[in-house]
């Protein structure tokens, strides 16, 4: 009965600091369930008779780590935890004047710990070096990251200019660790890249939506390709990861006269975001490019062009990120990101985790995947070899018997003006497919 008791009463503590901190009506709900029961009582139990006396700190690590698994138990890649000591990071951290290999991380480690690419900027060294969108960062110069915070992982990835990194991801659910060499650049973000295509093909790539000025670039970009008399447009928002969601209305009315461009949907009640002004920047024939990378804010745009009828979409479907997120203080100095709304296109179709379905499918060919594999099971020091159409491929087992391969594949083509799209149509499927289809 003592023990009972004691119980009680320090619930009753714990309750207190509850219905101080989320208010009465769902304090009570909280303590009326026998989950909400045992999680409070999980942590009385493990302050007071837990074997070793924890400190203050420690204790608050529980606090966050019982935080982390409330977000963990979503399984929504777009809701996150940052701690008091990393809430200062966010992923545009990756993007700013700095020396770095210019992709953007999650907040929060996805299973198994590391750290997610949820954007990667063209012609930086990440991009290069062919790192993707959803790649899952676990190791950095050879050093496992997977139980380190996502501002530790970015504080091992920056570096001094023209210095080496070695980043190793896991992809697509593998186990295997592909390795990738990069030279830290100076990372700038840089809106708009162009040419021009024989045939009088005019060629804008949209890198990304995070900058206020996306849409006076692009207009600039539009603008420059009337005065040279380009009638037809490939509009390129392969690889592109999103960003802000004002700045794709802008986009959209660059192309769409009239009409809804998106909707927005919260619990309660769907409006509309807004819809076109009007106010187009191009209205000649055109066709727009997406691929798996293409997320978010790219979406937006490829979804109000392809339900208005104004051009056919090419390429890969794209990424399937059509939800919206609010960042929220916390008491404790940390911040939730948490979806709120997700976002419809004009025929208010739900993207998220679906995806915009291209009306012409081609694969993205422009980039070779590098090989990888490990095992475990050799004999110490043996070489392991695997063969694939006619190449072979070879690692040596360690003391353990383990083994590890990663190709290495050549860095992507790069200009030295990073406003000026390369562009190799010959190794490039939905290149030449948007060309067929223009022609």
């Amino acid at each position: 009965m003592r023990r009972f008791s004691w119980l009680l009463v320090g619930g009753a503590v714990v309750a207190a600091l509850v219905y101080a901190q989320i208010g009465r009506p769902n304090s009570e709900a909280f303590l009326r369930n026998r989950n909400g029961q045992a999680l409070l009582q999980t942590y009385q139990l493990i302050q007071d008779e837990y074997l070793q006396k924890l400190d203050q700190k420690k204790l608050d690590a529980v606090i966050q780590g019982g935080i982390r698994g409330m977000i963990g138990a979503l399984d929504d890649q777009f809701t996150s935890y940052s701690a008091p000591t990393s809430s200062s990071i966010r992923s545009q951290d990756l993007q700013g004047e700095f020396y770095g290999i210019g992709v953007s991380l999650s907040l929060q480690p996805p299973k198994g710990g590391g750290a997610q690419i949820i954007g990667v900027t063209r012609g930086l060294p990440g991009f290069n070096a062919g790192l993707r969108v959803g790649d899952i960062i676990t190791e950095v110069d050879g050093q496992d990251v997977t139980k380190l915070e996502v501002d530790e992982i970015v504080a091992k990835i920056r570096g001094p200019k023209d210095t080496k990194v070695t980043i190793g991801v896991r992809r697509d659910g593998s186990n295997a660790v592909i390795k990738f060499e990069m030279v830290r650049q100076k990372v700038e973000i840089i809106s708009v890249t162009k040419a021009i295509l024989p045939g009088n093909i005019g060629y804008v790539a949209l890198e990304t939506f995070a900058n206020v000025k996306v849409f006076d670039q692009l207009n600039a970009a539009l603008k420059e390709m009337r005065e040279k008399g380009v009638k037809k447009l490939i509009f390129d928002l392969r690889d592109n990861g999103g960003g802000l969601l004002d700045q794709g209305c802008q986009v959209a009315r660059a192309f769409i006269k009239e009409g809804p461009i998106v909707y927005t949907r919260y619990r309660t009640q769907t409006k509309l975001f807004c819809d076109a002004n009007g106010q187009v920047q191009w209205s000649g024939p055109m066709v727009v490019l997406v691929n798996g990378n293409s997320a978010s804010a790219s979406e937006i745009v490829a979804g109000a062009i392809q339900d208005s009828g104004r051009a056919k979409i090419i390429g890969e479907t794209t990424f399937g990120k059509g939800v919206g997120q609010n960042v929220i203080d916390l008491p404790n100095g940390g911040e939730l990101t948490l979806v709120t709304f997700e976002w419809l296109t004009p025929k208010k179709r739900a993207l998220n985790k679906v995806g915009v379905k291209p009306d012409i499918e081609v694969k993205d060919t422009r980039f070779e995947v590098p090989l990888a594999f490990e095992g475990t099971g050799a004999k110490p020091g043996e070489t392991v070899t695997l063969s694939i159409g006619g190449k072979t491929y070879s690692a040596k087992a360690d003391e353990k018997g383990k083994f590890t391969f990663s190709q290495t594949l050549p860095p992507r083509p790069q200009s030295e003006d990073r406003g000026q799209a390369v562009l190799e149509p010959e190794k490039d499927a939905i290149l030449q497919r948007a060309l067929e289809e223009l022609k």
